[in-house]
């Protein structure tokens, strides 16, 4: 009768160990999950900031480029909003060197700062120097 007894205690001992290591299994995937899908998602939110910083900048030379004594200080655009600082710049056939930080809408944690250096001439702009910082 001993024999039957310890038969049942090793059977039912040998479910519930397989089930806490497959029940620890299982939380550790799911951590290591949910960080894999906020790094994925950290990244992504990190390019689109970059692809908005860009476009800040470019709207920037744009009107530079129209108007050689532009010197607003931020705008928004639908992804985010600009911020611009002029290091240099003026009227004529000068060198600017300017730093355009974005911040989207979506991702406020995180922001894109681009440094451009460019000469604006009577013939349009010659770019130096487009560095992300």
């Amino acid at each position: 009768m001993k024999e039957n007894n310890s038969k049942g205690f090793i059977a039912i001992s040998s479910v519930v160990i397989i089930l806490a290591v497959i029940l620890g299994l299982t939380l550790v995937m799911s951590y290591n999950a949910i960080g894999e899908a906020q790094s994925g998602l950290a990244v992504y939110q990190g390019e689109q900031n970059f692809h908005g910083a860009e476009g800040c900048v470019e709207d920037v030379m744009l009107k530079i480029r129209s108007n050689s004594t532009y010197n607003s200080t931020s705008f928004t655009r639908p992804e985010g909003s600009c911020t611009i600082f002029y290091n240099a710049g003026g009227g004529g056939p000068i060198n600017w060197d300017l730093t355009v930080t974005f911040q989207s809408v979506v991702s406020t944690a995180m922001t894109r700062r681009i440094n451009v250096l460019f000469t604006r001439g009577t013939s349009g702009i010659t770019l130096t120097s487009w560095n992300e910082i």
